[in-house]
């Protein structure tokens, strides 16, 4: 959960900075993204409080964020609402297994996005940023477009490969593993780390969050992947 908030107001900023740069192309393709990253956090059913709590904060910061644009106001108190219809109202003796209407949202919602707490493949695809799911054994257990593309290898050949294939044998004891241990453990943690890729360098920043399914059985760690262009001063020549 806090990967996908996370990764939402990652691109809430780069939107906002297109739209400064009058940036029109970047603005729309970004403005895409943004709706099934909302619909991802909104639509899952959460039973961990920590994630319950997590989708309400989102939730009034969103509501901060966007207060003087009353469109989004209005979106924004619905979702809050929401929330609290699936977890505060069930308490009374509705049902807890209220979804929201696809009319629920003002920029074109595409369909339920999670099925037993697990996110929906078609809406991962949707999303840039490369994304996986590791097994607790360290192994591929899902693997979206974006991430096979840039490995250049077909998903099928990706699920139930080691992950140490594809970070390097030492990134992966030294920094992964430990990650990856604390992530089953039911933490929520990132890292930062320089690669190269195609013959250029590039900076990758990681996000790790516990994927659990909507019986709260651990399925493995959600990876969401972010790749920039290496920044870093060079030394003169």
């Amino acid at each position: 959960m806090e990967a996908l908030i996370d990764l939402f107001w990652s691109k809430y900023a780069d939107l906002r900075q297109a739209v400064e740069r009058n940036d029109d192309s970047a603005t729309a393709s970004l403005d895409r993204e943004l709706d099934p990253l909302l619909l991802a956090v909104f639509s899952s059913q959460s039973k961990d409080p920590a994630s319950i709590q997590a989708q309400f904060r989102f939730a009034l910061d969103l509501l901060n964020e966007e207060a003087d644009d009353r469109g989004c106001v209005r979106r924004n108190g619905h979702l809050l609402q929401m929330l609290v219809e699936r977890y505060v109202v069930p308490e009374t003796g509705l049902s807890a297994n209220r979804r929201p209407e696809p009319e629920s949202f003002e920029h074109g919602v595409i369909a339920d996005a999670t099925a037993d707490g697990f996110l929906d493949d078609a809406l991962l695809n949707r999303i840039s940023d490369r994304i996986v799911v590791v097994a607790p054994g360290y192994r591929i257990f899902y693997s979206n477009e974006t991430n096979a593309r840039r490995l250049d290898l077909d998903r099928d050949a990706l699920i139930g490969r080691h992950f140490a294939e594809f970070v390097g044998l030492h990134r992966f004891k030294n920094e992964f593993k430990p990650g990856l241990d604390r992530c089953f453990a039911g933490e929520s943690i990132s890292l930062t780390y320089a690669d190269q890729i195609d013959g250029q360098t590039v900076v990758i920043r990681c996000r790790m969050s516990p994927c659990v399914s909507g019986s709260s059985q651990l399925i493995g760690a959600l990876l969401v992947m972010q790749e920039t262009a290496d920044r870093r001063r060079r030394p003169a020549a």
